[in-house]
């Protein structure tokens, strides 16, 4: 018992239920050796008063017996003698009024008893011998001694504390049994708010079922009440940053984004882009003549319906791109920015014969929508860009009706081909592990490390390729899983034997996360190195968050776990969509360079941000910026809130 206190003592912590089984423990152990100890000391009283009443009535019924026959001496020896041989006696003696010894009998042989000597030394019984008086008429003949062997007592008494102790040793273990039980059932609402505290540690607010216990149900609904005005706090902010983003990001008309936005958008895009994109240009002609022959009403009906076509056109075709963008640009302009288009052509030709359909409803008015687009190059601007779409609409406008007009360059026709080459080539990086890690530092206003972004670089043919260059081509050829497997390997071999550093911000793709063996594989290979896990801040961008809900609020569950971070990235209008965010327990949220561009001239960007660093915040969630190169915009979103800024140049 001892040492099993000792044991717990050299621990740090010990459970609750720990302390309770100690108690109860040393509450039976207490009063088994109490119980077993009063039981024998009573029993020994016992044995000692009959044993003492034994030598007084033999002791009595002896003498009586004595002084009724005659004083020959060996009738008396013959007596006492078969007295002594038939009983269990020490000793019996007959002395005289003077002290003297008249006969005597004592036991000088050895009892063979089963009460062990230590037992005989703490229960030793010292029994008084019988004394009685032996007349002889009218004078006193002697006074007779009758003194019972104690020996024999004491072995029943040995008999009667074994049985005890097997008695109360049956007893305590169904006190145990029971305490088992009785314990699992008083604790079993523990692992609900075990799990909940831990989850309020780990910035996620959830709710508990409310336990019958007294004080479990006190404290579950504490954290319940905590856990729903945090929920009812974050839902209204949401509302409030949504309804405010939408207003400075969207048109009134056609609720479609604004100039200032998409301008935002495709600069970023432009920024981040290896020529992989398109961009069209829509113009509606003859619009204020609508407006002067049928009125404002059916002008504004015609510009949500052609808002309408765009969109559901681009739902309709989301096999032929990989994301797009669309915004009203001016009264009768409309731009739509494709990234990773497979077919250009296939493309213009459907948006054209849906816009065909859709002026043909205005056959009174010489309506007409005509569009171009061109291909985004790798040095393209958004003024140079912007120019050469127009020029290419020019065109296209000088023909009645509605018409299109687009040139593909050499290097287009080519993408499909180059297919082939870019799986072989990262298949090659793959096999030949020409895998390298690319660092991002993640720092504070005032330089202090907050995290190392790290993205994995292709070395091919002695040149080294960051992410940007071969993301597009990995995502058409579904390689982003086997690529993240590649980089927690690496990050491993790396980083898996220190035991102190930076926190590490690893990109996992849709693809990664839609994939459970990949998962799978790179969280039980983290598992291995709980230390480096602790450093791990797996980061899932926004959309695909969104997307999948259910399926990242599992991966968030399955990374805290292990005891690894989850991180928002590409963080933008959907962090406003994502429910029940102070259940997810982010450590991190990177908002998209397109909110941070220019934002010290963008007012209405600059309550957008400010009020999601006030949410994130409130939830213990550190908020940083990407992409963002101009020292005027790093000082704004200081003032913001901002905790920090992803660097932009790569440093290996």
């Amino acid at each position: 018992m001892v040492n099993v206190i000792k044991a717990f003592k050299r621990k740090k912590t010990i459970t609750l239920k720990q302390e309770l089984w100690i108690a109860i423990l040393v509450v039976i152990i207490i009063g088994f050796i109490s119980s077993l100890i009063i039981s024998t000391s009573s029993a020994k009283d016992y044995f000692t008063a009959e044993l003492k009443m034994k030598n007084v009535d033999n002791a009595n019924s002896l003498a009586l017996m004595l002084s009724q026959m005659d004083k020959d001496p060996v009738e008396i020896e013959l007596l006492l003698s078969a007295s002594f041989d038939t009983g269990y006696y020490q000793r019996i003696e007959l002395k005289d009024p003077n002290g003297e010894t008249i006969i005597k009998r004592a036991f000088k042989g050895e009892l063979v008893l089963d009460a062990p000597s230590w037992f005989r030394y703490l229960y030793s019984l010292e029994v008084a011998p019988g004394i009685a008086l032996v007349s002889d008429g009218w004078q006193q003949y002697g006074t007779l001694y009758v003194e019972s062997h104690s020996q024999h007592t004491q072995d029943a008494l040995w008999q009667s504390s074994v049985h005890l102790f097997f008695s109360f040793l049956a007893v305590a273990v169904v006190a145990c049994i029971a305490s088992a039980y009785f314990l699992s059932k008083i604790l079993s609402p523990l692992s609900d708010v075990m799990r909940q505290a831990i989850a309020l540690g780990e910035k996620r607010f959830i709710k508990s079922k409310v336990p019958r216990t007294y004080e479990f149900a006190k404290l579950v609904s504490s954290m319940n009440l905590l856990s729903t005005r945090f929920s009812r706090i974050v839902k209204e902010d949401r509302q409030r940053l949504e309804e405010m983003r939408f207003k400075s990001q969207h048109d009134d008309l056609t609720g479609l984004a604004n100039r200032e936005y998409f301008n935002a958008t495709l600069d970023t895009f432009l920024d981040n882009t290896q020529g992989h994109g398109a961009l069209f240009l829509f113009r509606v002609v003859n619009l204020d003549e609508l407006t002067e022959q049928v009125g404002r009403v059916e002008m504004v009906e015609f510009l949500r319906l052609f808002s309408q076509s765009l969109v559901a056109f681009l739902e309709s075709n989301e096999d032929s791109f990989r994301e797009s963008h669309i915004a009203r640009m001016s009264h009768v302009d409309f731009l739509v920015l494709f990234s990773d288009v497979s077919d250009l052509t296939l493309l213009s030709d459907n948006i054209l014969q849906s816009h065909q359909q859709l002026v043909a409803q205005y056959a009174q008015v010489d309506l007409a929508v005509s569009h171009s687009c061109s291909l985004v190059t790798t040095n393209d601007t958004r003024g140079a860009l912007l120019k050469r779409v127009d020029s290419l609409l020019k065109v296209a406008i000088a023909k009645p009706g509605c018409n299109a007009h687009f040139t593909v360059d050499g290097t287009a026709e080519l993408r499909n081909d180059d297919l082939n080459f870019w799986r072989e080539t990262i298949e090659s990086a793959l096999k030949e592990n020409q895998l390298e890690i690319a660092l991002y530092p993640v720092t504070s206003f005032s330089d202090v490390l907050l995290q190392q972004q790290i993205s994995l670089s292709l070395l091919l043919k002695g040149e080294k390729y960051g992410i940007g260059f071969y993301y597009q081509w990995a995502h058409k050829l579904q390689l982003l899983a086997r690529l993240d497997w590649s980089l927690m390997k690496l990050m491993i071999k790396q980083y898996g034997e220190l035991t102190d550093g930076a926190l590490l911000g690893m990109e996992l793709s849709a693809g990664t996360l839609h994939d459970d063996m990949a998962v799978a594989s790179i969280l039980t290979g983290l598992c291995a190195y709980p230390e480096l896990a602790k450093r791990i801040c797996f980061e899932v961008r926004a959309n695909t968050a969104i997307k999948d809900l259910p399926l990242f609020r599992r991966f968030c569950s399955q990374v805290h776990s292990i005891g690894a971070k989850v991180a928002l990235k590409r963080v933008g209008a959907e962090f406003t969509k994502l429910t029940k965010i102070q259940e997810l327990g982010l450590e991190m949220i990177k908002v998209d360079s397109v909110y941070c561009h220019n934002i010290s001239f963008n007012d209405s960007n600059q309550s957008f941000l400010r009020g999601v660093c006030s949410l994130a915040h409130s939830l213990g969630i550190k908020v940083v910026a990407e992409g963002v190169k101009n020292p005027s915009d790093q000082s704004t979103l200081k003032g913001l809130g901002f905790d920090g800024v992803v660097a932009v140049e790569e440093s290996v």
